[in-house]
């Protein structure tokens, strides 16, 4: 390990410097110390094992860092709530950018082939990733596993698996494209969540999957998958769907009835 935050309210200006390793170690780590604001700016990270390493710690602010070619993780946050503004994590061997816990703000995000682990992994709720790139990496695109998160204005395209997977009620998907993953499309999991002008094409299973109830999806395209267009639970409302040239069919619903209007099938 290159370098140990070692107190609470730290802030590292990498100053555009790099930190390389030797493959094993974090290039920034917490030490265990479950430590509380801290930030992280202006530099690159390569060659160690996790690239930043707060696996403790919350309230952390990184920004105009890349931490990439790492042989497990470019970045690894363990506590709640904090922003990652203009951050790369490519080629990673494992997972790109992993948060723990809830509450975050991705912004500016590029994670590109990373390995299995996927792009953007988050494990609570109520984060949003916006205006970000992630693409070609070995697993799923981007994972939000609790409920309240939000897509937003982003490319998720040419993963090894789902393009996103996100569970739980309430999380959102909008403006964004989503083509060309190995395995669905947008796969939301659970109640009460929307899919909105977002372009989905070219995935390897079903565009769109909602499949549970009380779901929407609205002014959306999906089109040329190899599963069906749109997978829904109803009841919920589908509207302005534009689905076309899926292999499965346009659209499926089950469960009840949903409200359909302006679609185009």
């Amino acid at each position: 390990t290159c370098i140990v935050v070692g107190s609470e309210g730290v802030s590292l200006d990498m100053k555009g410097h790099t930190i390389t390793g030797n493959g094993t170690g974090d290039g920034i780590s917490d030490g265990g110390g479950g430590f509380e604001s801290m930030a992280i700016a202006n530099g690159k990270i390569r060659n160690f094992a996790v690239g930043i390493g707060l696996d403790t710690s919350c309230c952390v602010v990184i920004r105009n860092v890349d931490s990439s070619n790492n042989a497990d993780t470019g970045v690894l946050i363990g506590g709640c709530c904090g922003a990652l503004d203009s951050v790369t994590a490519n080629n990673n061997g494992t997972v790109g950018i992993m948060v723990e816990e809830c509450c975050y703000s991705l912004n500016n995000i590029q994670a590109n082939n990373n390995g299995a682990g996927g792009g953007i992994v988050e494990t609570g709720c109520c984060t949003t990733i916006a205006n970000s790139t992630v693409t070609g990496n070995g697993g799923a695109g981007v994972v939000e596993n609790d409920c309240c998160s939000f897509l937003v204005s982003s490319k998720v395209e040419k993963n090894g698996a789902d393009g996103v997977d996100m569970n739980n009620c309430c999380n959102f998907v909008v403006e964004s494209t989503v083509a060309l993953n190995a395995g669905k499309g947008v796969n939301l999991i659970g109640d009460d969540n929307l899919v909105t002008s977002t372009k989905v094409s070219g995935n390897g299973d079903n565009g769109i999957d909602l499949s549970t109830t009380d779901n929407q999806i609205t002014n959306s395209q999906s089109i040329g998958n190899h599963g069906v267009g749109a997978k829904v639970g109803c009841p919920g409302a589908i509207t302005g769907l534009t689905a076309k040239s899926n292999t499965g069919g346009s659209l499926t619903t089950s469960g009840g009835i949903c409200t359909q209007l302006n679609n185009t099938l």
